[in-house]
């Protein structure tokens, strides 16, 4: 975008594990870089991740719901003055439980990193990309529908859509896209993380299950292709067509007649 740069980059955030390791492993392992920046705060897995890549890559560690980790990206981004080719925000976390039962510092911290951090990122890369660029956003198959007791995850993921779908098309005159990534139940450490609390609320079955390898394959060449939104599976193709012809209470009743009881009231009747 007027500059010029050196190094051509991919930067991952999320790159630990689940879907942020596996858009790492997938992009080394189709594209060609000076250098892969893998960003998270676990750095012994980073290292790990890193020693298999097949370009040069960097494992830095890094809170993104901290303002110095957000200082030391830009730091890192003038000193580099590399161009960024791919930057993927796979950075975020979730939890089932109800809005009234879960902290609100836990809750204020999931929209932090879930979508803070995320345009933070975003804002701050997209000046050292050049025409060609592609940016993926970590949506979900979730921010179709309003989900109780899944509220905060899925509202900060309606965010992540409509921002990417506007960004797009905001970026398009730079030569750059945006696409959002929405895939449904994906086998990661994620849903274990998200339902591991016995006051959560979950759903009674989580299905169709999808190998993470899959999804993050088809949302890549999506992003080669230019496509602003990804759905990777029928059944959450299904889900983003009945958010628009269906209305909302039905979903969500539906939604609600899915759940089972937490394990922890469950035991209190025992």
């Amino acid at each position: 975008m007027g500059k010029k740069f050196t190094d051509k980059i991919a930067v991952i955030t999320g790159a630990s594990s689940g879907m942020g390791r596996e858009f790492a492993l997938r992009i080394d392992g189709e594209e060609s870089f000076d250098e892969i920046w893998l960003i998270a705060r676990r750095t012994e897995r980073l290292e790990e991740i890193a020693s298999s890549c097949k370009n040069p890559a960097r494992a830095i560690s890094m809170d993104l719901t901290k303002s110095e980790a957000w200082d030391e990206y830009k730091r890192m981004l003038e000193s580099e003055n590399a161009d960024v080719r791919v930057l993927v925000n796979a950075a975020g976390f979730g939890y089932f439980k109800g809005f009234l039962d879960m902290d609100l510092e836990r809750q204020l911290a999931m929209i932090d990193l879930n979508d803070k951090a995320l345009v933070l990122i975003t804002h701050m890369t997209i000046p050292y990309m050049e025409r060609g660029g592609r940016i993926i956003e970590l949506g979900s198959g979730s921010c179709f529908t309003p989900l109780p007791n899944f509220n905060i995850y899925a509202s900060s993921k309606i965010f992540v859509l409509h921002y990417t779908k506007a960004l797009n098309y905001e970026i398009k005159k730079y030569g750059l896209r945006a696409t959002c990534f929405c895939p449904g139940w994906v086998e990661t450490e994620f849903l274990g993380k998200a339902t591991a609390r016995p006051t959560a609320t979950v759903p009674k079955e989580m299905k169709p299950m999808l190998k993470c390898e899959d999804v993050v394959k088809r949302c890549v060449k999506a992003s080669i292709k230019g496509k602003t939104m990804c759905v990777t599976n029928w059944y959450t193709k299904l889900q983003h067509l009945l958010f628009k012809t269906v209305p909302d209470n039905l979903l969500t009743n539906t939604w609600m007649g899915m759940q089972k009881e937490p394990e922890a009231e469950k035991n209190g009747k025992n």
